[in-house]
């Protein structure tokens, strides 16, 4: 959201100065020079109006509403010629006023603007208790992009139930509310538990404009969200089938799924198909997804395939120390001692020692086993230091003299 959006889109000022019978209303030379200041606005020369309100604040000082209106005005300008940051001092030096001296109405109308603006600078705290105040003096219903405002601030402060009653009541009140009040409506929703209501939020929002592929990334992280990964997942293959959301996150992310939903042969598959396709990055990253993939699917031979290449690219200890292990189980000394190797070069020094022991007894006993028997001594002296591991190492040793 553009830092003084809801500035500009729910700004509320009155033009004139000139208030109700019963209310303060501003000197006629005031007036005057408002109207002159007005043409300014015309003219787009707000360089001179700003000239023409500073030294219209100066002279006002000992005339309170004179002076917040002139403050007022030189928000305004500030906004229009896009020196927000020059509105808040003005309409703070307005407020300095009493409420006796401005009037209900000019009140209701500087809080409603100050609202507006330090919500641009995310002071959301202070836009609520404005927005509140406001609500206390205001003498109409508040208009649509008002109730909006007044949500997104309760929102980002914290009170969530409040923003969700006023973002409520902006939807229901407008004929067709923008995409981002809904965006904000299924926020407030989801996260004060009402999840169903949230979906449909989603569903609603997808049902305006089907090819926009963040609202298809809405629908399918809301059931991420709780977990249904059957729904998530449905929700990203209809958004594949009308060719959305194929970027390299999203297919990582759907590969993902369908390990969940527990396919995960599909997952490798598509992964597989995808690197080949050259629509994910081909990476040790990647390598080492499809190899768990495969593991996942039981194709054993397949994710050691992965595996490997993933090792190639980048080695890791980790991906080495699985690789090891697979290949244990399948017997395969060889690689497994090899794998074993690679993974204990690989880690810190200054790691756990039992942890390196441990891969120093892995790595002599797969030596071993693949006829290395001078590098299995080696490793198996390392890690007969490990008091833990001493009994299994001297075990293995004897079975080494044996051989």
């Amino acid at each position: 959201m553009t830092r003084y959006l809801l500035v500009l889109a729910v700004l509320v000022l009155a033009l004139s100065g000139i208030a109700d019978a019963a209310e303060p209303t501003a000197s006629r030379s005031t007036f005057t020079k408002l109207m002159d200041v007005q043409e300014l606005w015309e003219d787009e020369d707000y360089a001179g109006a700003i000239a023409e309100l500073e030294e219209l604040i100066e002279r006002v000082r000992d005339k309170p509403y004179d002076y917040a209106v002139a403050n007022q005005y030189l928000a305004h300008t500030a906004v229009m010629a896009g020196q927000q940051e020059q509105a808040r001092p003005a309409l703070e030096a307005a407020l300095t006023v009493s409420e006796r001296d401005l009037g209900i109405k000019l009140a209701g109308e500087i809080k409603m603007f100050y609202a507006q603006i330090v919500i641009g600078d995310e002071d959301y705290e202070l836009a609520k208790r404005m927005f509140d105040e406001w609500l206390e003096v205001t003498e109409e219903p508040p208009k649509p992009a008002q109730y909006f405002s007044m949500g997104y601030a309760n929102f980002m402060a914290g009170y969530l139930s409040e923003a969700r009653d006023y973002v409520t009541m902006a939807i229901d009140q407008s004929p067709k509310p923008p995409d981002n009040w809904l965006r904000l409506q299924y926020t407030v929703l989801f996260d004060s538990g009402e999840h169903e209501q949230a979906r449909a939020i989603a569903i609603s929002l997808l049902d305006r404009n089907p090819s926009n592929e963040s609202y298809w990334r809405l629908l399918a992280s809301h059931y991420l969200r709780l977990e249904d990964y059957q729904q998530a997942l449905a929700t990203a293959e209809s958004a594949l089938t009308v060719g959305v959301m194929q970027s390299e996150s999203d297919l990582r992310r759907i590969a993902s799924m369908y390990g969940h939903v527990a396919v995960p042969e599909k997952a490798a598959r598509h992964l597989a198909m995808w690197i080949e396709e050259e629509r994910v990055e081909s990476n040790a990253e990647t390598w080492r997804q499809l190899g768990d993939l495969w593991m996942l699917a039981r194709e054993r031979e397949n994710a050691k395939d992965a595996l490997w290449v993933s090792v190639e690219m980048e080695p890791d200890a980790k991906t080495y120390e699985f690789l090891a292990s697979i290949h244990f189980e399948d017997q395969e000394w060889q690689r497994s001692y090899e794998a074993f190797e690679r993974a204990l070069t690989l880690t810190d020094p200054e790691a756990d020692a039992d942890d390196v022991h441990r891969l120093e007894m892995l790595t002599g006993l797969t030596a071993m086993r693949a006829g290395h028997k001078q590098e299995a001594r080696e490793f198996l002296m390392l890690a007969q230091q490990s008091d833990e591991l001493r009994g299994q190492v001297r075990s293995i040793l004897r079975e080494l003299d044996k051989s």
